[in-house]
């Protein structure tokens, strides 16, 4: 296995073992919400790029973490949100992204994967053709480039 396998499966393991998420997905990110299959919350991990040096190989990621927005039908003057979803999919979509993210600032891993930059988490708000909710954000890691080729 190469690096950029080794990490890609690495994070999808990751995301499999959190019991909030139900799909992952490795498309293209304007591609996301064109599967009408998709159970939500879905994780999308799009390979953005990658960089090769003597020492490291490094992989740039957009991740998207949405949740779909449920409409309650009642009227209301209520301006708290208190009509739909939102904050709790905010609430669930960031807590899947910070588990990931303390698990890479924390804790060891047997492959030496690390962090090398992370952007802030976007907030997504009725996003996307089915109204999604949740955070994306860019992740570039990086692994020791031990030079196995497929």
């Amino acid at each position: 296995m190469n690096e950029i396998y080794i990490i890609n499966d690495w994070l999808i393991k990751e995301f499999q073992k959190n019991v909030l998420v139900n799909t992952i997905s490795t498309l293209p990110t304007l591609q996301i919400d064109t599967n009408i299959s998709n159970i939500y919350p879905l994780v999308n991990l799009d390979l953005l790029d990658t960089d090769i040096t003597e020492s490291q190989i490094s992989a740039n990621y957009r991740i998207t973490i949405v949740q779909q927005r449920d409409t309650k039908a009642q009227v209301t003057d209520n301006k708290l949100l208190v009509d739909t979803n939102y904050i709790d999919n905010v609430n669930e979509t960031h807590s899947i992204a910070h588990k990931l993210l303390n698990k890479l600032l924390r804790d060891h891993n047997d492959l030496n994967i690390e962090i090398l930059s992370q952007s802030t988490l976007r907030q997504l708000k009725d996003w996307s053709r089915n109204s999604l909710d949740g955070v994306q954000f860019e992740l570039e890691l990086s692994i020791p480039n031990a030079g196995t080729i497929c």
